[in-house]
């Protein structure tokens, strides 16, 4: 059986995150994401997670809440900025980072013109072995220009595709 793009993706984050990691989900859209996220990481864990509308970030909050989940994340109303440092607190690196432009999340119409920059915001911010992950129903153009001018001794690419969503990971080295 072939795995869906949300089964994939929930797969490899399940193999790559540690109880105790920092990780974002850049586009918080109907909560799926971070909640995932916020079950793996722990009590000792967090997650940054950004939602731009206020409906989406209701949802999120009142959904994290239910689950007892609340602590775990710190909820943004507003996108991912050159304030991401002040945002990640103490912290200093990213484990794991999402940006879910896909019909899994209820999200392809929220992508930011200037998403790529927030995704340059994220890379440097990630471990070594840390891993960053989008997802598109229809993938722009811009981002694969982008994933062919990253050099390939400081981050490993790879790539699943379902008919109805193209998942991307980039693995810093």
């Amino acid at each position: 059986m072939i795995s869906s793009s949300n089964t994939f993706t929930h797969q490899i984050i399940e193999q790559n995150i540690k109880i105790g990691d920092l990780v974002l989900d850049g586009t918080t859209a109907n909560g799926v994401n971070t909640r995932f996220l916020a079950t793996r990481v722990g009590n000792e864990g967090h997650v940054l997670s950004y939602a731009t509308t206020k409906d989406n970030a209701n949802a999120a909050a009142a959904s994290l809440f239910m689950s007892g989940l609340s602590e775990r994340v710190t909820l943004l109303g507003h996108n991912l900025t050159q304030q991401l440092s002040t945002d990640m607190g103490e912290r200093k690196q990213i484990n794991i980072a999402i940006f879910d432009y896909s019909s899994d999340t209820e999200n392809t119409t929220d992508k930011p013109p200037h998403f790529i920059n927030q995704i340059d915001l994220v890379l440097p911010k990630l471990t070594h072995g840390g891993l960053l992950i989008t997802k598109f129903n229809a993938t722009p153009k811009d981002w694969l220009d982008y994933l062919s001018e990253l050099i390939p001794e400081d981050f490993n690419q790879a790539n699943y595709t379902t008919s109805a969503t193209q998942t991307f990971i980039i693995e810093r080295i």
